[in-house]
C-alpha cells in the first residue's frame, strides 16, 4: 500500500496496527469483512492451548507495550460463583487499522518487528519478532476478539478481529465504527465454563507476571501495567539490587559482545514459576529453560541475557539444549554456585541473630560428628523457616527448641512442626525438603530416593513395553529417547554423568546412511524428524557419549530400534559394519580409544541367537575386537541387569515398585514423554 512508509506499527502480537507520525495515512480501503484461513494446520495453532497461563498473559501485555502503550490493564471478570468468565486486556497503544489487520492475520508467523529492534519512533526495545504472540491467548480461552482504533488521515478508524479454537485457522477482520475516543486495543477472551485458570488466581500470580516483565518495567517506568486490579512494580518485590553472574563459557562464545551473562534477582515473595528466563541482552524475556529451580532459602529468578537469542522462534527455544549446550550448562553452573554462596550468607545471618538473642541451641564446637550433622541440618531448617518464626518472645524460643528436639530424637515430627506450629506452606515445605537433600544427614535419604526412582523407572518402562497398545503408541523422538537420555545408568553407572561429544557428529554422520540406512538419525538431528502433520517421525535413534580420564577414552554408541522392529541378521550385520567403519575412520584409527556399540530392541529374532550367545562371551556380545565391542540387547535383558544391580538396596529399603507407584512415577517425572492415554490422571 502506498503512502504507509511513515507510519507507526502496533500490536496484535506485534504484527498489526498503524498510527500517524509526520505524514498522514490514506483512507483505508477494502471489504468491510474479510475472512482468512491460515495455511498452517490447526495442530500447530492449538499447541498454544498448552502454554503456561501467566506466559500467555505476559504475551498479551508485550503486544500492548510493543505498541508504545503507557497503560495496560488486565482484567479478570468473574461470575457470581467467582469463576473467571472473561479476560480483558486494554491498552492505549497506537491501535491498528483494518488494512494492517488484514495483512497481519492472513499469515502465520509474520510480523513487522522482524527487521526492527525498537518500537516505532525508537521509543522502546521491542519484545516479539515471531508473529506468534496472539496465539498464546488460546491458553486462556476459546473465543478471541480484538477491537482496536487507530488514526488514519486524521480520522479514528476501527477494526474487529475474531478467532476461536473450534476453527483455529480461520480469522475474521471487520471494519467497525469505533466507540473509543483515542487509539488503543482491547482484547477479550471468553473462558469456557469449567476451564481451570488456577495459575492466574494464585497468590503469586502478580509476582510471577512481574518477574517476566521486570527489566522492561524498570527500564520504562512510565509504562504502567495492572493485573486484576493490582499494579506491577518490580521494586516492590525485589530484594536488593540484581547481581550479574559471570559465566565460564566455552571458547566459541569468546567473540560475543556483550558477553552472555546471568542476572540473578531475589524476591521477597515466593514464586510459583521458577524457570530460568531466556532474554536478549537488555533482559527482555523471550522464553524459559529447564525445570523449576527449587531452593528452600531464596526466592529468585535467573535471567540468561544474550543477543544470541534475538529473533528465535518457539521451536528454536525448544532446541537450545542441542544448539547451545555449553552456554546453558555455564548458566546453570553459575546460578548453582551463587545459590551456595548466597544461601550460606543468609544462613550465617540467621544463626548470628539467634545467638544474639541467646536462643541458638548448639555450642560453637559440636562434641561429636553426629551432632555436627544435626546442627548443620538445624541451620538449614531454621533458615528456610525464618520468615515463619514468631518475631519475639516465648513463642519464638519454643519454635526454635521444637525444631531442635525433633531433629535430635524424632525427625518424623519435623513435618508436623513445620506445618502446624510454624504454618509453613506446602510449597515452602517442598522447597525445604529439596534443600535438605543437600545436607549430610539426608545423603542416605538421597541415595534411597535414587534407588527407588530407578526401580520405579525400570518397572515403568516394563509397563510401557509390555502393553501392546502403549508400545505401539510410544514415539521414539519425543518420548522414548528423552526418557532413556535421562537414565543412561542402564548402560553403566558412569554414563549418566556424560554428555554427547559434538565433535563426533560429522564422523558418525559420514558413515550413517551407508551402513544403517536413512531411517536412523543422530540425536542432534531429532528436531528435523517430523511428519507432515507435525508429529514426530518414526525413526531409529543413534545416541553417543564420551568419557575420558588421564589414560584412556571410551565412547558409547547406542542405536535405539523402534519397539515394533524385530532385530535379525540384517540389523546385526548393519551395526557390525557401522562399528568397523567408525573405528577404522582416519580420525580414530590407532588413537587408543575403546568403543562400545549397543543395538537395543524390544525383541530379536531366533536367527541371531547363536551370534549373541557365544561360548566364553557375556550374553549379548556379538563381536569383540581389540578396540571395539558390538552388543545386541533386548530391553528385557537391560532392565533385568539394572534391577539386579539394585537388588541389594531394594532389600535394605524393603521397597516394592507396585503398579500404582510406577504409574504415578511416570506421570510425575515423565509426563511429557509417555503416551497420552497413560498421562491422563485418574478421576
Amino acid at each position: 500500500m502506498s503512502g504507509e512508509n511513515n507510519t507507526q506499527s502496533t500490536a496484535v502480537d506485534g504484527v498489526v496496527g498503524v498510527g500517524v507520525t509526520s505524514a498522514a495515512l490514506p483512507v483505508q480501503s477494502g471489504p468491510p469483512l474479510t475472512e482468512f484461513e491460515l495455511a498452517v494446520g490447526e495442530r500447530k495453532i492449538l499447541q498454544f492451548k498448552r502454554k503456561p497461563q501467566i506466559t500467555a498473559i505476559a504475551e498479551l501485555v508485550w503486544n500492548a507495550l510493543d505498541a508504545n502503550a503507557t497503560e495496560v490493564n488486565v482484567e479478570l471478570r468473574r461470575s457470581s460463583m467467582n469463576a473467571i468468565t472473561d479476560i480483558v486486556v486494554t491498552d492505549n497503544g497506537h491501535g491498528m487499522t483494518p488494512a494492517r489487520a488484514r495483512t497481519a492475520f492472513q499469515a502465520y508467523g509474520t510480523t513487522w518487528k522482524t527487521s526492527r529492534t525498537h518500537t516505532e519512533g525508537g521509543e522502546r526495545i521491542l519484545h516479539g519478532r515471531n508473529g506468534e504472540g496472539r496465539l498464546f491467548a488460546f491458553a486462556l480461552g476459546d473465543q478471541l476478539t480484538w477491537e482496536s482504533a487507530a488514526v488514519a488521515d486524521d480520522t479514528l478508524v476501527g477494526v474487529r478481529i475474531t478467532g476461536n479454537a473450534d476453527h483455529a485457522t480461520v480469522w475474521q477482520v471487520e471494519e467497525t465504527e469505533t466507540s473509543r475516543e483515542t487509539p488503543g486495543t482491547t482484547v477479550r477472551i471468553s473462558v469456557p465454563q469449567g476451564k481451570p485458570l488456577g495459575r492466574l488466581e494464585r497468590d503469586d500470580a502478580l509476582a510471577n507476571l512481574t518477574a517476566k516483565l521486570a527489566f522492561y518495567l524498570l527500564a520504562y517506568p512510565h509504562a504502567r501495567v495492572t493485573f486484576d486490579g493490582r499494579h506491577l512494580d518490580p521494586s516492590d518485590i525485589m530484594v536488593g539490587e540484581p547481581v550479574d553472574l559471570e559465566l565460564e563459557l566455552p571458547q566459541e562464545y569468546a567473540g560475543e559482545d556483550p558477553p552472555p551473562v546471568v542476572t540473578f534477582v531475589e524476591w521477597n515473595k515466593r514464586m510459583g514459576d521458577r524457570k530460568m528466563l531466556l532474554c536478549n541482552a537488555d533482559g527482555i524475556a523471550l522464553g524459559e529453560h529447564g525445570r523449576d529451580w527449587s531452593d528452600g532459602i531464596i526466592s529468585f529468578t535467573p535471567y540468561l541475557r544474550t543477543n544470541l537469542f534475538n529473533g528465535l522462534t518457539i521451536d528454536d527455544l525448544h532446541g537450545l539444549t542441542m544448539h547451545h549446550p555449553g552456554l546453558l550448562d555455564a548458566a546453570v553452573t553459575a546460578v548453582q554456585q551463587h545459590l551456595t554462596v548466597r544461601g550460606a550468607q543468609i544462613s550465617a545471618e540467621v544463626v548470628r541473630q539467634l545467638k544474639t538473642e541467646g536462643i541458638y541451641p548448639y555450642d560453637d564446637q559440636p562434641a561429636t560428628g553426629a551432632l555436627a550433622i544435626e546442627r548443620q541440618t538445624f541451620d538449614v531448617v531454621i533458615t528456610a523457616a525464618r520468615h515463619a518464626l514468631p518475631n519475639k518472645g516465648p513463642a519464638r524460643n519454643l519454635s526454635v527448641n521444637l525444631i531442635r528436639t525433633a531433629l535430635e530424637s524424632s525427625p518424623g515430627d519435623l513435618h508436623t512442626i513445620l506445618e502446624k506450629v510454624l504454618a509453613l506452606s506446602d510449597d515452602d515445605r517442598l522447597h525445604l525438603k529439596n534443600l535438605l537433600d543437600s545436607t549430610d544427614l539426608t545423603h542416605v535419604i538421597g541415595a534411597a530416593t535414587t534407588v527407588t526412582n530407578r526401580l520405579n523407572f525400570i518397572q515403568a518402562l516394563r509397563k510401557l513395553l509390555a502393553d501392546d497398545h502403549l508400545r505401539k503408541n510410544l514415539r521414539e523422538v519425543d518420548q522414548l529417547h528423552p526418557m532413556i537420555n535421562q537414565n543412561l545408568w542402564l548402560f553403566g553407572e558412569d554414563w549418566h554423568m556424560t554428555r554427547s561429544e559434538v565433535g563426533l557428529t560429522n564422523v558418525l554422520q559420514a558413515h550413517l546412511e551407508d551402513h544403517l540406512g536413512e531411517d536412523v538419525v543422530l540425536e542432534h538431528e531429532l528436531e528435523a524428524v517430523t511428519q507432515p502433520d507435525g508429529r514426530s517421525g518414526r525413526v531409529d535413534i543413534l545416541m553417543f557419549r564420551s568419557r575420558r580420564n588421564d589414560n584412556s577414552t571410551e565412547r558409547l554408541v547406542i542405536e535405539l530400534k523402534r519397539p515394533t522392529v524385530k532385530v535379525g541378521p540384517k540389523e546385526l550385520e548393519q551395526i557390525r559394519s557401522y562399528a568397523s567403519a567408525i573405528v577404522d575412520d582416519p580420525q580414530y584409527r590407532g588413537v587408543g580409544c575403546t568403543w562400545r556399540f549397543y543395538l537395543v530392541t524390544y525383541e530379536y529374532s531366533d536367527k541371531i541367537h547363536r551370534a549373541i550367545r557365544q561360548k566364553d562371551r557375556p550374553a549379548g556380545l556379538a563381536d569383540v575386537q581389540d578396540d571395539y565391542e558390538v552388543w545386541v540387547k533386548s530391553w528385557g535383558e537391560i532392565l533385568d541387569a539394572g534391577e539386579s544391580r539394585l537388588r541389594f538396596f531394594q532389600e535394605q529399603l524393603n521397597y516394592e515398585a507396585t503398579d500404582d507407584r510406577v504409574t504415578q512415577h511416570l506421570r510425575e517425572s515423565y509426563s511429557h514423554f509417555i503416551p497420552e492415554a497413560l498421562a491422563q490422571q485418574e478421576n
